[in-house]
């Protein structure tokens, strides 16, 4: 692909990102680009910002469109002149921008309909810092207890008794044995622990890849031994387990544990909501709880109550139960406090209502990049009453 088309392919993934329609393998391919370079990131995280986005919206409703259209085709070559080669040395990149900002967050486009919300009906916002969406960013605890932080591409470089070496490259943490380690060593945990406004990818020793959601945590073992792969998990992750017919992976949470073969699945077990859930991609996996045990099939669901119960659903949408993992918020007939409740740990704020819990519901998408103050608009137009004070929603009746 010659620069001139990759320049517009970029373009064009950046904008069904925000627009929430990037496929997983061309989300693949638009962060294998955005790491390609520093001046790939920034002009990545300057292109998702809402603030950004905000600015050129704004200014675009200002300009001449058919004079800003006859401008544009005049740099545009002759039907029979080689496609793009009449360009001057601007980067394609910027025209191509026009198609990303206009394919940007749905919700910043609304706000210039007919129906956007009069000035004096906006939530109050207190002047306080810029509320920023999460990032890669967890603390890993190793075997004799000492805290490592992952953040801020510092690296890492660890070596555990039992011969394990643990690094990080490209905000994953991987893991490696290498058979050097003290023999007869008692097996060794660690934990990942991922703060509320973060998100962090790991490696096991056996090739499992695991991504981990915000407010969630993970302990296992640096390496695997035994009959099966046990590990233990509090908030939400998702599994790619590599195969191993010898030695189950088994997850297990406060509710129930998920067995496994080698399968794609998502487990979100967080200790303050009443439900356990784990979804199934590919593969099989069998779910044990108190109230007995079920095997589910890809597209399906496990869903646990508080006492054990299970009940096994085919009735979901699959992309929306991990489209966290691809960078967005997904929602369909949500209520709106299941909806605060992701938004809070991404944007580790706090949620406080007062009075009745409004009884709205929200169907929507949107890309987790946007800072905070892109989200808001959604709970405008989801007819909202709130304030903003420092990291603190508040809901009025």
């Amino acid at each position: 692909m010659e620069k001139n088309e990759r320049d517009f392919y970029v373009a064009e993934l950046i904008g069904k990102l925000l627009n929430g329609d990037i496929s997983q393998e061309e989300h693949l391919w638009l962060k294998e680009w955005v790491n390609e370079s520093i001046e790939n990131k920034v002009q990545f995280e300057k292109l998702t910002d809402a603030g950004f986005l905000e600015e050129k919206l704004t200014f675009w409703d200002n300009i001449d469109n058919d004079k800003a259209w006859n401008e544009l085709l005049q740099k545009l070559p002759e039907p029979e002149s080689a496609p793009f080669r009449s360009f001057n040395d601007t980067s394609l990149l910027k025209y191509a921008a026009i198609v990303i900002l206009t394919l940007s967050v749905s919700v910043l486009l609304y706000l210039r309909n007919e129906n956007r919300v009069k000035e004096n009906d906006k939530p109050q916002i207190a002047q306080t810092t810029m509320i920023k969406p999460g990032s890669n960013n967890a603390i890993l605890i190793l075997g004799n207890g000492q805290k490592v932080a992952l953040k801020n591409h510092v690296p890492v470089s660890i070596n555990e008794d039992d011969g394990t070496a643990v690094s990080n490259k490209d905000e994953i943490l991987a893991y490696k044995h290498t058979g050097k380690g003290n023999a007869g060593q008692d097996v060794i945990y660690n934990t990942i622990v991922v703060p509320r406004g973060g998100e962090y990818q790991l490696v096991l020793a056996d090739g499992s890849k695991i991504w981990m959601n915000s407010a969630s945590s993970l302990r296992y073992p640096t390496s695997f031994s035994g009959s099966e792969r046990k590990v233990y998990l509090s908030g939400e992750a998702y599994f790619e387990v590599a195969k191993n017919a010898k030695m189950p992976f088994i997850v297990t949470t406060g509710k129930a544990e998920v067995q496994v073969l080698g399968t794609h699945f998502n487990v979100k077990a967080y200790d303050d909501e009443a439900l356990s859930k784990t979804t199934l991609l590919e593969g099989a996996v069998k779910v044990h709880s108190s109230g007995g045990i079920n095997e589910i099939k890809p597209g399906q669901q496990a869903i646990i109550n508080g006492t054990g119960q299970q009940k096994i659903t085919s009735d979901i949408n699959v992309d929306e139960e991990v489209a966290w993992k691809n960078g967005l918020f997904m929602f369909t007939k949500a209520d709106i406090k299941d909806v605060l409740q992701q938004v809070s740990r991404w944007y580790d704020i706090d949620v406080v209502y007062e009075g009745k819990v409004p009884e709205l519901q929200f169907t929507g998408q949107l890309s987790r990049k946007v800072d905070f103050y892109g989200f808001t608009n959604i709970l405008k137009y989801a007819g909202l009453n709130f304030t903003i004070k420092g990291k603190t929603v508040i809901i009025a009746k």
